[in-house]
C-alpha cells in the first residue's frame, strides 16, 4: 500500500522563483493535511521560507534540508523546476508516499487510491500525464523505468524540451507498461486545465452572450462537481499574474467565486449530502461538461514550443549504481 505521507518540495532557489511562500502555498499544505490526516507531511527544502503563512503551517511539516541535484546521468540539470522533478522522483523511489506540487489544492482523501494502487498519476488533457500529483509505493517499478529515461534527458530550461520527461515520458511509459500503473483522467486532479473555461473558479468575463442566470447554473454545477475531485492544480506559473497573486484571506473568507468556496470548504467541511449525490453522477457531470464548458472559452492562450521527436532509452535499462538516492 502506498504510504499516508505527503512530500513537498519547494525553496530550491533563494529567491523561490520570485513565488515567496503565499497563501496559496499555505492552501496547498493546509488542504493536504485537512482532507488526507497524513503521517507525516515531509518539506524537501534547501532555503526556508519565512513570512506570516509560513509561520502558520510550520508547524504541521516534518522539515527535510536537500541540496537540489546538478545533473543527473551526466546530463546537467539548470533549471530549479527540472532539479525538483528529479528530486520527487528519487524522495519517492526511497520512501513512497504522495508527491504534490505546492499548487495543488486537496478536496478530497487519496486513501482510495492508496489502497488499490501501487503507483498512481492523473492525465493531463492530451499533452500526457503530469508529475504534479504522483503517488507511489517505495521503489514502484514504474519509478524505475521514468527514472531511467533521464539518461535521455535534454532540457536547457524552458525550451521546446521543457516537459518532456516531465510529461510526455512517463505517458509513453504507461502505453509501453499500463500493468505498472493506474492513471486518472483528467477530471481527477488536473481540471480545470489551464486553458479552461473561467467560469469555472474565477468568474472572469465571457464573451457577453450568456445570461447571468446560465452563468450561475454553470458556476454552481462546477463547483458542486469539483468538490468530488481529489485536487485541483492551480498551474501557478500561469496563474501567478491574472488570478493568484491576488488571493488574500479576507477574499478568500467573503468571495463567491469556485476557488474561495472550495478552500473554506477544505478548512471548514459542509454540504455532505450535495457531495455525495455529485459523486454518483460524476460519470454524467463528465459528459455534461464537455457540452456546456467549451474550451473555445479559454483563460489564456498559450502556444506550444516546437515538438522534436524524443529518442526513448531502452526500457530495460535500470538505475545507475550510485545515482539515484542520497540519504539525507
Amino acid at each position: 500500500m502506498i504510504p499516508n505521507v505527503i512530500h513537498f518540495v519547494f525553496g530550491l532557489k533563494e529567491n523561490f522563483g520570485d513565488k515567496p511562500f503565499s497563501l496559496i502555498h499555505y492552501l496547498a499544505i493546509r488542504s493536504a493535511y485537512e482532507c488526507n490526516k497524513p503521517d507525516a507531511i515531509k518539506f524537501h527544502y534547501k532555503y526556508e521560507p519565512t513570512g506570516e503563512w509560513w509561520d502558520k503551517i510550520k508547524p504541521y511539516l516534518t522539515l527535510v534540508k536537500v541540496e537540489p541535484p546538478k545533473e543527473i546521468f551526466g546530463n546537467p540539470l539548470l533549471h530549479y523546476a527540472h532539479q525538483a522533478d528529479v528530486l520527487r522522483l528519487e524522495i519517492l523511489l526511497k520512501e513512497g508516499g504522495i508527491y504534490l506540487d505546492m499548487d495543488v489544492l486537496c478536496l478530497n482523501s487519496f486513501e482510495p487510491l492508496r489502497r488499490r494502487h501501487a503507483f498512481v498519476m492523473g492525465r493531463e488533457e492530451e499533452r500526457g500525464l503530469c508529475n504534479a500529483v504522483i503517488l507511489a509505493e517505495p521503489g514502484a517499478e514504474f519509478l524505475k523505468k521514468w527514472y531511467a529515461q533521464y539518461i535521455s534527458f535534454r532540457s536547457q530550461g524552458r525550451d521546446q524540451f521543457w516537459f518532456e520527461h516531465s510529461v510526455t515520458v512517463p505517458a509513453q511509459l504507461a502505453q509501453k507498461f499500463p500493468e505498472l500503473i493506474h492513471i486518472e483522467d483528467k477530471y481527477s486532479f488536473f481540471w480545470p486545465y489551464y486553458q479552461g473555461s473561467p467560469i469555472t473558479l474565477w468568474e472572469r468575463a465571457t464573451d457577453g452572450a450568456q445570461d447571468e442566470l446560465m452563468v450561475q447554473l454553470k458556476k454552481e454545477f462546477v463547483f458542486h462537481f469539483l468538490s468530488t475531485s481529489f485536487c485541483i492544480h492551480l498551474w501557478e506559473q500561469l496563474w501567478w499574474e491574472d488570478y493568484l497573486k491576488y488571493v488574500t484571506f479576507d477574499n478568500l473568507m467573503t468571495s463567491s467565486n469556485n476557488f474561495s468556496r472550495l478552500a473554506r470548504g477544505v478548512l471548514n467541511p459542509t454540504g455532505h449530502i450535495m457531495k455525495k449525490i455529485f459523486q454518483c453522477l460524476r460519470p454524467l457531470c463528465k459528459a455534461l461538461i464537455s457540452i456546456y464548458l467549451p474550451k473555445t472559452d479559454v483563460i489564456k492562450e498559450v502556444s506550444e514550443p516546437q515538438k522534436k521527436p524524443l529518442k526513448i532509452a531502452p526500457f530495460e535499462s535500470t538505475l545507475i549504481p550510485g545515482s539515484a538516492i542520497s540519504d539525507q
